[in-house]
């Protein structure tokens, strides 16, 4: 274990995070600052988290190699760039944990690429700084979730690790219709739909209030920003859009209701954990992660809630869905520029919504489900 750590508490239902150094048990203040800067831009919880893991290993790499972030940024271009080089190396080779399987270069990327804007913001922030040489601006381009080619200017360096090759795993109609007929309860098969039909994160859906998130006429739910809820779900970006579900989910969302009134009466939540102490709570992301391995051990399908999700914009290139409204179905923030300029209405992702579900009416068979 290097000699900082990454700590956490709630405070006022927000989750705040910081650096300690493990020698003299106090806050290191340089990198505290900079990730209350990132929580006050309304980052996920799990964003900041990643950072602060990011920042905690470089500072580690600093204690070893006796450095300063000032010292950093004296160093001739020569000396920066074999400093990065060797701390990749560093992570590369497990030295900022103590796990036994190594992380892969895209990791390592990651982690720096995080490290490098920390350094953006000292030096903007702090009275010391400078610039770091070895980061020069170029155009990128890429190609989001739903297939959306865009281009903007980066900081880029030039001695990141050669790229692992991306794997994704796709879900499809026939082991979607195998999951939901392995569900054990209602709670799960609802869980199930709303994530294919709507393409919400987990996080968004865990954070839906069925009293106020939920247009039962519209058959939409709300997306809506919060950062105190109980379970620490939260919608991303601090965005606000609708997602839109079929009549065949709206009965059984009624169903679902109807069958767990009692412990819902406690909560406005749409889900909630059914049994044992903390029955009637709102459902955390681990709870519908526990749900999934229990159908994967039951079926042989292994699933995630962002599989789910890229099935949702998928089936809906099928359907022939414009790619803006698949981009904005599912909040992406990308192209948000061009959501502004084109203004997809909610009259017009309702449209579409209506017209997928009434082709598409096989695949929900709510006889068969509830």
């Amino acid at each position: 274990m290097g000699r900082y750590f990454v700590e956490s508490s709630m405070n006022n239902g927000k989750e705040v995070f910081w650096i300690t150094d493990a020698e003299t048990l106090k806050l290191e203040p340089v990198s505290s600052r900079y990730l209350k800067h990132k929580m006050n831009e309304h980052l996920s919880p799990n964003t900041v988290r990643s950072t602060a893991m990011a920042l905690s290993y470089y500072l580690s790499f600093l204690n070893e190699k006796e450095l300063t972030i000032q010292k950093v940024f004296d160093m001739p271009y020569a000396e920066q760039f074999e400093h990065f080089s060797d701390y990749l190396g560093w992570l590369k080779n497990g030295r900022h944990c103590n796990k036994v399987k190594l992380p892969k270069n895209n990791t390592c990327n990651t982690y720096l690429s995080a490290v490098f804007r920390f350094f953006q913001f000292v030096g903007l922030d702090e009275k010391t700084g400078g610039d770091l040489k070895v980061l020069t601006e170029k155009e990128a381009s890429y190609i989001n979730d739903v297939g959306v080619r865009f281009k903007r200017m980066v900081m880029h360096f030039n001695g990141y690790l050669p790229q692992n090759e991306h794997k994704s795993r796709e879900m499809d109609s026939d082991s979607l219709s195998i999951l939901l007929d392995s569900c054990a309860c209602l709670r799960d098969r609802l869980i199930l739909m709303l994530l294919a039909e709507t393409g919400m994160r987990i996080g968004e859906l865990l954070g839906v209030n069925y009293v106020k998130d939920i247009d039962y006429e519209r058959q939409a739910i709300k997306v809506r920003f919060r950062e105190g809820n109980t379970n620490k779900a939260r919608a991303k970006n601090a965005e606000y859009r609708n997602a839109y579900f079929s009549r065949n989910t709206l009965e059984m969302i009624q169903g679902y209701l109807a069958e767990n009134a009692e412990l819902l009466s406690q909560t406005e939540y749409l889900f909630i954990t059914l049994h044992g102490k903390s029955a009637g709570e709102a459902m955390s992301v681990d709870a519908v992660y526990s749900m999934l391995r229990i159908l994967k051990k039951n079926t042989g399908i292994e699933t995630t809630p962002h599989m789910i999700r890229h099935y949702f914009a998928n089936e809906r290139r099928k359907a022939g869905w414009d790619i803006l409204e698949i981009s904005t179905a599912l909040g992406h923030r990308s192209i948000r520029t061009t959501e502004v300029y084109l203004n997809v209405s909610d009259e017009e992702l309702e449209t579409a919504a209506e017209k997928y579900y009434e082709e598409n009416s096989s695949l929900y068979d709510i006889r068969k489900l509830l």
